[in-house]
């Protein structure tokens, strides 16, 4: 075999195993299935069905953890409340994806173990509050006053069981996504869902 040969197929199987390691968690379950907005539309409700769930929020200058009952009527448990009102209640983050559109899937990732799908999209805040339950629409739409931008870009990662496993928010809403080769590095609010059913 030629040496060009060699660094052909050498090249060819180190992205093999680059792409085996981002799309898979400890999990080894791959994915979800199906279009990209299919996915990201069923996430929420999916989310929810899973009862609780622990959860790590955070921003540049601030962080909260706790259990987040999809069920319960009060804000999650947690350690003190932050300025952010995305970290503050996750619940709602999770109906604030129900405004999600133009879902585009950007490849595998592992989020805590899990082995995930990234979708990229774009929230409309008035379409995420008529999306959101009866039961929760008015929470959602004191929510998204707090937020105070009717749109902007999200990314979500989302296993194998069709779960929110990770939302990411641009702490600046008015920004458009960076391209590929921006030198501008934007600052993120992220919201973690993990341990699902946790006591």
């Amino acid at each position: 075999m030629g040496s060009t040969a060699r660094l052909i197929r050498g090249a060819a199987l180190a992205l093999v195993a680059t792409v085996g390691v981002s799309a898979c968690g400890a999990d080894r379950t791959g994915g979800p299935r199906g279009a990209p907005q299919e996915v990201v539309d069923a996430a929420p409700d999916l989310t929810v069905a899973a009862g609780r769930a622990r959860f790590e929020a955070g921003a540049p200058d601030a962080r909260r953890t706790g259990v987040v009952d999809f069920a319960a009527p009060t804000v999650a448990q947690g350690d003190d409340a932050t300025p952010y009102p995305e970290l503050n209640d996750p619940r709602s983050v999770v109906d604030l994806v129900r405004g999600a559109l133009a879902a585009e899937s950007y490849g595998g990732a592992a989020v805590r173990g899990a082995s995930t799908f990234r979708y990229e999209a774009v929230v409309n805040v008035e379409r995420a509050v008529a999306e959101t339950p009866a039961d929760r629409r008015a929470t959602m739409a004191g929510f998204a006053r707090l937020i105070g931008s009717p749109a902007f870009y999200v990314d979500v990662w989302v296993d194998d069981e069709g779960r929110l496993r990770r939302v990411q928010i641009p702490l600046k809403r008015t920004a458009e996504r960076p391209a590929a080769r921006s030198k501008v590095i934007p600052q993120y609010l992220t919201v973690d869902f993990f341990e699902f059913d946790a006591g």
